[in-house]
């Protein structure tokens, strides 16, 4: 196995690894719990969820485009016209309320509540980005 490969395999395990949350990461009852806050980063008007949804956001894209360099399954497949970092943090915290409101998951059923929400992210950017057919993808 190469060192490219290596990495890749890598970087896969640390984004599937969203779906079961580490001790202080940001689950699903958090994120409802604080999702109204209203504290702001200092010198921005961006608030704290927007910025932990942005950090989410920047590592699926970092892995997303590593995965891809290195021939490998993605996990999403960003359109041509979207902005380098994906999206604005307010917008995918829109996405994110919206999912949590109403779940697209095949079951239909709500999040369960100790879900890190990298996973919810995750899987709305598989839903929205979705990847040509007969790309390999992660699920």
């Amino acid at each position: 196995m190469t060192v490219r490969r290596l990495t890749g395999a890598g970087l896969l395990a640390l984004a599937l690894a969203a779906a079961a949350p580490p001790a202080g990461a940001v689950t699903v009852a958090d994120y409802q719990k604080w999702r109204h806050a209203t504290r702001t980063v200092r010198a921005t008007p961006t608030g704290l969820v927007e910025v932990r949804l942005g950090g989410i956001l920047s590592g699926l894209l970092l892995a997303n485009g590593r995965l891809s360099r290195a021939g490998g399954p993605t996990l999403f497949c960003m359109p041509a016209d979207a902005p380098a970092d994906g999206m604005p943090g307010t917008e995918l915290r829109k996405l994110v309320d919206a999912e949590l409101k109403s779940p697209s998951r095949p079951s239909g059923e709500p999040w369960p509540a100790d879900t890190g929400i990298g996973a919810v992210v995750l899987h709305i950017l598989q839903r929205d980005w979705r990847c040509p057919a007969g790309r390999r993808v992660v699920r």
